[in-house]
């Protein structure tokens, strides 16, 4: 099979994937986020990636955001909100993080596929999406993909993310081609 039609065919697949995510678990993120002073962001590996991608997003729009491990992030504060993304929901680090955010009395909000893993029972917030994983037998809801890995996890974060900037800025009525004005000028 040729890359286009790999591209189009994981494009359907994620389609599918992110059709089945929680409505009413988007709308608390998305309510969250409105509400909070500053947020944070966190992950591992791509899922970090996909993470940044959506900070510097919510940054162009307007909100004061933070990766977590960066030199220039400031301390966490209670009301803050605290974005992790783990497919798994065990990554240790994560699962740190997120502990002790909710110990300076944040808020905290998890993409991941284990509503039931620790980093899930830990949010105030889940979105699970349905992607596959390795993790779990193949079945008719666990059905691999044609992309590696976790790749339709991360992909789904990625979209999703993209989908509630444009939500937040059209609530905040901001003009997204002016939202640029917060764009680095420097490179």
């Amino acid at each position: 099979m040729e890359s286009f039609q790999i591209a189009v065919q994981a494009a359907k697949e994620l389609s599918e994937t992110l059709s089945k995510v929680d409505k009413t678990e988007v709308t608390k993120l998305v309510q969250a986020i409105r509400h909070s002073k500053r947020i944070f962001l966190t992950g591992a590996g791509r899922s970090r990636l996909m993470l940044q991608a959506f900070a510097m997003r919510l940054m162009h729009i307007g909100f004061q955001v933070y990766i977590v491990g960066e030199v220039t992030t400031p301390a966490f504060l209670a009301g803050d909100l605290l974005i992790a993304a783990s497919a798994s929901g065990e990554t240790k680090s994560i699962l740190q993080t997120a502990q002790k955010a909710k110990e300076y009395q944040g808020q905290v909000a998890v993409f991941s596929i284990f509503p039931e893993s620790s980093l899930g029972e830990t949010a105030d917030i889940l979105v699970k999406i349905p992607a596959y994983t390795d993790k779990l037998p193949s079945s008719a809801e666990n059905k691999m993909g044609i992309l590696p890995g976790g790749s339709m996890f991360e992909e789904a974060v990625l979209l999703l993310g993209d989908a509630l900037i444009v939500e937040l800025a059209s609530e905040q009525q901001v003009d997204t081609s002016k939202a640029f004005a917060n764009h680095a000028n420097l490179e």
